[in-house]
């Protein structure tokens, strides 16, 4: 797979991630305007305790992360490679957080979250690969 493939396919994972992230800050914000399947338990993560840290909505800090990867991913050079990865890494393991805090702790499931959580491990994976080739021009 060409460097520019792995690059697209980043960011298109990426920008599916900001759709999903995006939505669900507009609907931390916009609690009425959440679409979500039976059971109530989009509503029920959105409301707690654990949909905020520091004051700042989870679905927030995920989506400026998106935003980030795909400035970096735009940026290329190796530097931009190793935080790319470095941040999708850590979006991972904040991710696995979530799900844990879901199944455990609020008892309740958020499809758009578990969206969101899946698409990290593809994005992930991919930016792992970018950081590991070496530069190339195509």
């Amino acid at each position: 797979m060409s460097d520019r493939t792995l690059r697209a396919a980043a960011a298109v994972v990426a920008l599916a991630g900001v759709g999903v992230a995006g939505y669900l800050t507009y609907v931390h914000y916009q609690p009425e305007a959440l679409i979500c399947t039976g059971g109530g338990g989009c509503e029920t993560v959105q409301d707690s305790s654990y949909a905020e840290l520091a004051g700042i909505p989870v679905a927030l800090l995920g989506l400026v992360a998106l935003l980030t990867l795909l400035g970096l991913l735009a940026w290329d050079s190796e530097l931009a490679r190793t935080l790319a990865a470095a941040l999708a890494l850590v979006a991972l393991g904040f991710a696995a957080y979530l799900v844990i805090l879901q199944a455990f702790v609020i008892d309740a499931w958020c499809v758009w979250c578990l969206v969101n959580d899946v698409l990290i491990v593809p994005l992930l994976a991919l930016l792992t690969v970018w950081r590991a080739r070496t530069h190339t021009s195509g």
